[in-house]
Parts: C-alpha cells; sequence; structure tokens
C-alpha cells in the first residue's frame, strides 16, 4: 500500500511562524508520516531549478558535517552547527534530501530557497522564542519559493502559479504516494 499525503492551506500559525512579505507568496500545507527521500527528493526535482538553497540551522549529526567537506559541496558556515548548502546537481540534491529527511525526522527544522541570485549569507535566519523566524537580509522579490521541512511534512510559500494551491501541487508529488482527499482541500 502507497504512503498517503494530504495538501492543503495551512493553518495561520504555520504561516505566522516566518517574517514574510503579505500577499507576496501562496500557502501550502502538505502533511505525510513517515517522511523519506524519495518524497523530498522527486518535490524539489519536479517544483525547482538549480541552485537549490538549504538552510540546516543545526547540524546535530557529525557525519553531516564530515560529508559536506568530503563531497566538497558549496557551503556557508553562519553559527557553529549551522549551515547552508548550495546545490547545483541531481546527485548532491539527493544527498541534501537524504540529510534533511534525518534531521527533520529527529525535530530539526530545514528550509529550502530557489529564486533569482540568491546570496548564502542573505538566507541567514533569526529565530528567537518569542518572535517569528526572520531572514532580515532576504531581498523577497529574488526569491520564487521557499519551503520549510519539518518531522511531520512541510509547506511551501510560493510566487509560482504551476504550484500555488493544494490541487496544483499534488502532480509534482511522487506517483509513489497516493493523496488522502478526505484529509486534502480539493478546491
Amino acid at each position: 500500500m502507497k504512503k498517503q499525503y494530504f495538501v492543503q492551506y495551512p493553518d495561520v500559525s504555520l504561516t505566522n511562524a516566518f517574517v514574510l512579505p503579505k500577499d507576496m507568496f501562496q500557502s501550502i500545507a502538505v502533511g505525510i508520516r513517515d517522511m523519506d527521500t524519495d518524497f523530498l527528493f522527486t518535490l524539489i526535482q519536479n517544483i525547482s531549478s538549480f541552485p537549490v538553497y538549504f538552510v540546516l540551522e543545526s547540524v546535530v549529526f557529525k557525519h553531516i558535517e564530515t560529508s559536506i567537506s568530503e563531497k566538497n559541496i558549496s557551503h556557508y558556515k553562519f553559527s557553529s552547527d549551522g549551515y547552508i548548502i548550495k546545490i547545483d546537481s541531481a546527485d548532491k540534491l539527493e544527498w541534501v534530501c537524504t540529510n534533511t529527511v534525518e534531521l527533520v525526522l529527529n525535530g530539526v527544522e530545514v528550509f529550502i530557497f530557489f529564486g533569482e541570485d540568491i546570496s548564502e549569507e542573505d538566507i541567514v535566519p533569526t529565530r528567537n522564542w518569542d518572535s517569528p523566524t526572520e531572514f532580515k537580509n532576504l531581498d523577497f522579490d529574488k526569491v520564487e519559493t521557499f519551503i520549510d521541512v519539518y518531522e511531520v511534512g512541510l509547506t511551501i510559500f510560493t510566487k509560482n502559479e504551476k504550484y500555488n494551491s493544494p490541487k496544483k501541487v499534488t502532480p509534482y508529488i511522487s506517483a509513489d504516494y497516493s493523496l488522502d482527499l478526505e484529509s486534502s482541500d480539493t478546491e
């Protein structure tokens, strides 16, 4: 039996977790139990173009940090254990998706960006326990899509009209998964 996922408009708490320009992005929540590499890799590969930037706020596993160096992956280290990784090929994308899934299944959020002329230094997050996450140096006009990946799914914030609603994003998800129609917004 295929793993099921749902797609819906997110709760306001998900969208209020970030400081984003008002009315610039449409947001879509995709929920899945036991996320795996194929789910994330297929979605990112289908909706993005290179380069893709992954913001790993906390690399909690030494083997990820070691692999970044061994594989000569372009990165920017912004804190003692925070990395922004610039991905420019499918094999590196699969590697970072595998590590992203490992991190999120252990409770660490990962952010993904793609757009035009984004710089690693511009997507360093500022996070405080009592306020939304902010990307203070980022010109959001350069961002096409921003994705927040967490343990039970992801939230897509996008300007791209090809996948800016629950119904439109579904074709970009791997056919190895099935849509839970009862839990999804089908507009």
